[in-house]
């Protein structure tokens, strides 16, 4: 990995996992602290040289990072290679925030790193042999869809950012996701396709938290080797040329 990373929440769960991937790969990176965060004349210094930011804290924190970044001088600037958030819960105001500050950075949204459900989402939107996606096709041959979703007890925001951003792949309205907090369920996500005498589950399970930590390792070695302009970014840019989000 030629660029380092800095990691916000590197303490958090998500955060601790990326940082053991990171040390296993000896790739370089700093972890980020709470004066990061709110204070441009702590942040400035670590930008000498491109840098590539993961924040995986929660979505106040940040909130308070991009305002941050928005305050550092044009050379410092000028070095943030990508801003990658894998937090979730947005609220409106915060969501135009980052889409406002895509307009200085590269700045990618990522509600589950995991890469079977990036998997799950291209199957959702896939073209059949019809012109129709998977989930078109379902809807023209009778079937239902709706989606659950299961997560352990801690976890703030319901439903989660993957079952929303599995719902928008499906087109699946969010009055149709049910959500469930429950002991140490690390994640599941089912897709129903029901009809009236028979039925589809599309399942993705989640079995440790790990696989999280290496799909955004593998995210942050794609981004490194590609010269990315502002813009808001989906995963798929980095399996393919890097288009922005319209």
């Amino acid at each position: 990995m030629a660029v380092s990373v800095l990691l916000g929440g590197s303490t958090g769960r998500l955060g601790n996992e990326i940082r053991a991937v990171l040390e296993e790969r000896n790739a370089p990176f700093f972890a980020l602290q709470r004066e990061h965060y709110s204070n441009p004349s702590a942040l400035e210094p670590l930008f000498h040289e491109p840098r590539i930011i993961v924040d995986v804290s929660l979505a106040h924190g940040t909130q308070t990072l991009l305002t941050t970044l928005r305050s550092l001088s044009e050379p410092a600037r000028h070095n943030v290679k990508c801003v990658v958030i894998g937090t979730t819960g947005h609220s409106p105001d915060q969501c135009e925030q980052i889409n406002n500050c895509a307009s200085f950075f590269p700045v990618s949204l990522v509600s589950n790193f995991s890469r079977g459900v990036f998997l799950l989402e291209e199957m959702l939107q896939a073209r059949t042999s019809t012109g129709l996606s998977v989930a078109e096709l379902a809807r023209s041959l009778g079937f239902d869809l709706a989606l659950w979703e299961a997560h352990h007890t801690r976890k703030l925001d319901a439903p989660s950012g993957t079952a929303k951003t599995l719902a928008e792949a499906a087109k699946i309205p969010e009055n149709r996701i049910s959500a469930t907090r429950v002991g140490n369920v690390v994640g599941e996500h089912v897709v129903f396709l029901a009809a009236e005498s028979e039925e589809l589950r599309i399942q993705h399970l989640a079995h440790t938290r790990k696989l999280f930590a290496l799909g955004a390792c593998d995210m942050i070695e794609r981004i490194s080797h590609l010269t990315l302009s502002p813009g808001l970014y989906d995963r798929r840019a980095f399996f393919s040329l890097p288009e922005k989000v319209k």
